[in-house]
């Protein structure tokens, strides 16, 4: 003898519970870093046909048919991911993203460094210095970056496989252990510092400070992919100083002197160089770019260091000016790019993988300059992720930026506990990129998404909400089990007949 009501309520009361228990984990997560609440979603079960329908007919009307329903089952439970406030710490190394996406961790066990399978994903950014420099989670899972210096040897990373590079000077960086650094003498594979032609106009004469660059190179098709310029014909880099006192670096490709070969960008030098490689965008009269790189030796502050009296002539209308010349046997050509931070949002997606690895803050740091080490300050670390290392004279290095994920589907994540995901069959591939770096075409952008220092997300629990789920839930329950009961007399009275 079976009464379908007594399975059904005792199935709802099941579902109840099952509800009842997500709440529960939401209401104890209520203070935990980051944390996601669920929500549950309820279906009804299949339905028992009684009778069919039946289609109308010349002598009688049509009729519905006669269901009885089985119940209720969870159809769905599924993390929210909306934005929990962010609480402020003070601490550098607490971490907050506001906006899409995810911290990227390694395994807790990974050995090598160099290596990323099986990556985790994480909105904890609750980290710490461990006692060799790693950037770690508590658990000890170290935090991933696209970095640019290699703190195991002391050089600055570089990628191969992009043409149209024209080197004017170029200087490697020494070895860790042993800091000889190679001298601008062709002698070990570096080329002579070239002599440029020096015109002089007015004031005292320029000069050249060969001794405090490392490099100059211009290079076609990477700010413009589209114009892809050839910057290896033998053009000049002239160096003069414009009216309103701002430094002027004009390359004309191939000495062409036409208004498509001509590329130049004015640099305001009073503002201070802070990153050991920089970059400018050269633009011609149709709007094509190119990019001009120079990177500094340590504690050179200012362009000016380099180039100095250069200057600009009011009566005569014109200036002195430094050239470099593209014909010159000291200039070369080649497919490697020296990074830069500005460089993370030009590359590809490819080659951004390729600077994966753990984030290191070094004791100590080297620079292109000869047996120059000099002894890690402090750190910061910007909105866009980029770790900031300086020395004792704010003599500053850009180690690279934090990896930022983002999914088509992040309610398809698996949860692996400790404030941390992986992906599953249905979230997607992780889009692992940085931000305002390289689009990763396998999910949405993470465009406006920022890192806040000093500051950790909170849990994203509404208590006033989960309470109110609650007692619908606990009198879903009770009225399940009053089923049951009635069923249960029901039963009862059909055994005393």
């Amino acid at each position: 003898m079976v009464i379908p009501s007594l399975f059904t309520g005792a199935g709802a009361l099941t579902t109840q519970q099952t509800a009842i228990s997500v709440i529960a984990n939401n209401i104890a997560n209520a203070n935990t870093t980051s944390f996601k609440s669920s929500r549950v979603h309820f279906s009804e079960e299949t339905s028992n046909l009684l009778t069919p329908a039946s289609s109308p007919s010349s002598s009688r009307g049509g009729t519905n048919p006669n269901q009885v329903g089985t119940g209720m089952r969870v159809s769905d439970i599924s993390p929210l991911f909306t934005q929990g406030s962010l609480k402020n710490t003070g601490l550098a190394t607490d971490l907050a993203i506001s906006g899409q996406g995810f911290f990227v961790v390694s395994s807790p066990m990974l050995d090598d460094e160099s290596t990323i399978n099986n990556p985790q994903f994480t909105r904890d950014g609750h980290f710490a210095i461990d006692k060799v420099g790693n950037l770690v989670s508590a658990d000890g899972s170290r935090v991933l970056g696209a970095t640019i210096y290699n703190s195991s040897d002391g050089r600055i990373k570089d990628l191969d496989g992009y043409s149209n590079i024209s080197y004017f000077m170029n200087q490697k960086v020494g070895e860790l252990a042993t800091p000889s650094y190679l001298p601008n003498d062709g002698i070990g594979g570096n080329p002579p510092v070239p002599s440029p032609t020096i015109t002089h106009v007015t004031g005292s004469p320029p000069v050249f400070q060969a001794n405090k660059i490392a490099e100059i190179s211009v290079r076609g098709g990477l700010v413009d992919q589209n114009s892809a310029v050839d910057t290896t014909t033998n053009g000049d880099i002239t160096i003069s100083r414009r009216e309103d006192g701002k430094l002027m670096f004009t390359f004309d490709n191939a000495n062409a002197g036409t208004a498509a070969s001509i590329f130049s960008v004015a640099v305001d030098t009073t503002q201070q160089v802070l990153d050991s490689v920089t970059t400018f965008d050269m633009i011609n009269d149709l709007g094509n770019k190119i990019q001009i790189r120079i990177r500094l030796e340590p504690g050179i502050p200012s362009l000016e260091d380099i180039f100095s009296n250069v200057d600009y002539d009011t009566i005569s209308t014109s200036s002195d000016s430094i050239v470099f010349s593209g014909s010159s046997a000291t200039t070369q050509s080649g497919t490697r790019i020296t990074m830069a931070d500005q460089d993370l949002e030009l590359i590809s997606a490819s080659d951004l993988m390729k600077l994966v690895s753990p984030i290191k803050i070094p004791n100590f740091f080297y620079t292109q300059k000869t047996s120059t080490e000099l002894e890690t300050g402090g750190f910061t670390i910007a909105s866009n992720g980029a770790i900031s290392i300086f020395g004792p004279a704010s003599d500053e290095l850009k180690l690279g930026r934090i990896l930022v994920a983002n999914f088509k589907n992040p309610n398809g994540l698996m949860n692996d506990g400790g404030n941390k995901y992986r992906e599953s069959s249905n979230s997607g591939f992780a889009a692992i990129s940085v931000i305002d770096g390289p689009f990763n075409r396998n999910a949405p952008s993470l465009s406006g998404a920022s890192i806040v220092s000093g500051s950790l997300e909170s849990s994203n629990v509404n208590l006033a909400n989960e309470f109110a789920e609650l007692i619908s839930f606990q009198r879903g329950l009770q009225a399940n089990s009053r089923v049951i009961s009635t069923s249960d007399e029901i039963l009862q009275t059909l055994i005393n007949l």
